[in-house]
């Protein structure tokens, strides 16, 4: 494997840790640089903790930040720091990829990094299969791809797409069954369909329905995906994270595997 130097993150909370305690597990030849994050105790204490230095604007992250970029911070982070990053010639591995729903916003990081030698590496997240989608988005014609995910009650809470209804404690509830944007405008941290979205298609074909059910103790993704070329269903189950149970610890750990990824003399697609 290269030399890793070092990384550079957005955001001090649960997932960050996470994906710092990776870090010192199995890449310690990574060290972690910098952490830019909005509350200035949480982001002290975390670069404390991980002997890194905390930032809190853009432009004091910017005079040193590590070649390499992690955003773990959620989609409004990622809006707000992309463009900026991106210009500064950086790599930048992004979680929150729902973020990219907004089309104006997805063309211009991809200008942005077009023009300035940066990059926009998106992560699996708490799903698995994208090896798959990605390599049937290859074909000609059109595919169906059906993703459900599933959720207890708290995890969904607060979503913009409930409307500040509340949820029922006692019964499996459908709460949404519709189109890719509309699930993510309505449900932005609890789907990760951003990514399935750039690997599969932005076609009519592609729907997505969210089940809040109290008796689960994992969030759980169902991929079904149908097409002249191939048949699959695709199931995934992760852990909610103790400290942020709207994710998944397997979604830091992604970040942490695609970074291992770019620096390693053999990459798996």
């Amino acid at each position: 494997m290269q030399t890793i130097s070092s990384v550079s993150l957005i955001g001090a909370g649960s997932l960050a840790n996470v994906f710092a305690n990776v870090l010192h597990d199995i890449l310690p030849e990574c060290k972690l640089h910098s952490v830019l994050g909005r509350n200035q105790k949480k982001a002290e204490t975390f670069a404390s903790k991980y002997s890194s230095q905390a930032v809190f604007n853009i432009e004091d992250f910017l005079k040193d930040a590590a070649p390499v970029v992690v955003e773990l911070a959620g989609g409004a982070a990622l809006k707000e720091y992309a463009l900026p990053i991106l210009k500064s010639g950086r790599t930048m591995i992004c979680l929150s990829s729902g973020a990219f729903a907004d089309d104006a916003f997805k063309q211009e990081a991809i200008r942005t990094a077009s023009e300035n030698n940066g990059r926009i590496c998106i992560v699996n997240g708490a799903i698995g299969g994208l090896d798959f989608l990605q390599t049937c988005a290859m074909q000609h014609g059109t595919a169906e791809v059906v993703i459900e995910t599933t959720k207890s009650p708290k995890s969904l809470l607060g979503a913009p797409g409930l409307d500040g209804k509340n949820l029922a404690l006692t019964k499996k509830t459908v709460v949404f069954n519709g189109g890719v944007q509309e699930a993510i405008k309505g449900f932005p941290k609890n789907i990760n369909v951003g990514v399935i979205t750039a690997l599969a298609s932005e076609s009519p074909q592609t729907k997505v329905k969210i089940v809040s059910d109290p008796e689960v103790h994992s969030n759980t993704h169902k991929i079904i995906y149908r097409s002249a070329l191939a048949d699959a269903v695709m199931e995934f189950s992760g852990k909610p994270d103790p400290g942020n149970p709207k994710s998944s610890t397997t979604a830091a750990l992604s970040a942490a595997a695609c970074l291992k990824n770019l620096y390693s003399p053999i990459s798996f697609w």
